[in-house]
């Protein structure tokens, strides 16, 4: 009996207002200029990966080794690829507490921005693919331009709270613009619980 008064009974008001489709349907297959990185591919920052990584592979640290790969040279890990595109740490986090999202004018700024304003506040990433074309070497200058991939059309219900998928396409080039690497990464951009009045089992 007691059990039974526990769980939690569906929300019977009215329903709950849901994303304009069109406000981001637009900005889907737009890309971004290619952004420049902070710092170019060193040595040293494979060497403090591979450190921290704990990866002991001679073909991302020993010169004699990799002279004689198929590489004829020292490669970066090929996880490492989206280090260089990524923002200083000190501002990063300077930007973090004053609330400023660099190039908003991007496409995939421009949609969560957009699901924010319609409630979607909270993110989690949920998934990740990258597929490697080229290996990384020193001196290398990796850009990033980005694309919006894919946004869900409906809401999901979800653990987290009531969210939208968003698929956020990446392409990497080096310097000579030949592509390294390209990478599929999925959001859920979803209502925190304590802002929506969906409740449901589970």
């Amino acid at each position: 009996m007691g059990k039974e008064n526990d769980r939690v009974k569906p929300f019977s008001g009215p329903p709950e207002k849901t994303l304009d489709y069109s406000r981001v349907a637009h900005l889907i297959g737009k890309l971004s200029p290619y952004h420049d990185p902070h710092d170019i591919v060193t040595q040293s920052d494979i060497r403090h990966w591979c450190e921290v990584m704990q990866d002991p592979n001679p073909l991302y640290a020993d010169e004699e080794f990799a002279q004689k790969s198929k590489y004829k040279g020292i490669i970066a890990p090929p996880a490492m690829v989206q280090t260089w595109s990524l923002d200083d740490l000190y501002y990063a986090l300077q930007r973090f507490v004053e609330e400023k999202t660099p190039f908003m004018e991007d496409p995939h700024n421009q949609v969560t921005g957009i699901l924010d304003e319609e409630g979607y506040t909270g993110v989690v990433a949920t998934a990740q693919e990258q597929t490697y074309l080229k290996p990384i070497r020193p001196g290398d200058v990796i850009r990033t331009k980005i694309t919006v991939g894919y946004v869900a059309k409906y809401d999901s219900f979800t653990r987290q709270g009531v969210g939208r998928y968003v698929d956020i396409l990446y392409t990497f080039v080096n310097q000579k613009n030949e592509e390294v690497c390209r990478e599929t990464f999925r959001i859920l951009k979803y209502k925190p619980p304590a802002t929506t009045r969906h409740l449901y089992e589970g």
